[in-house]
């Protein structure tokens, strides 16, 4: 998945980062990869699953980046 979309905050993508750890740990993958505009994840034993994580992982960064640009950080608002 990869996305141009507007600025996810580090606070954020910690939360993001850490969730695919858990997928290495639990062994559900074994290798993940989280860039500034990209994931991936290998190898995921279905295609049912690797669309479960995808949309998962799609969702919780859209709406981090709607977050992000309603809610003003405190360098922002000050």
């Amino acid at each position: 998945m990869a996305s141009s979309k507007p600025y996810v905050p580090d606070q954020a993508m910690k939360i993001v980062q850490s969730a695919a750890e858990t997928l290495v740990l639990d062994g559900t993958v074994e290798q993940a990869n989280i860039g500034a505009d990209y994931i991936s994840m290998w190898p995921i034993e279905t295609e049912g699953r690797a669309r479960e994580i995808a949309a998962a992982f799609h969702a919780a960064l859209y709406g981090l980046q709607r977050l992000h640009m309603a809610v003003p950080s405190q360098r922002e608002a000050s």
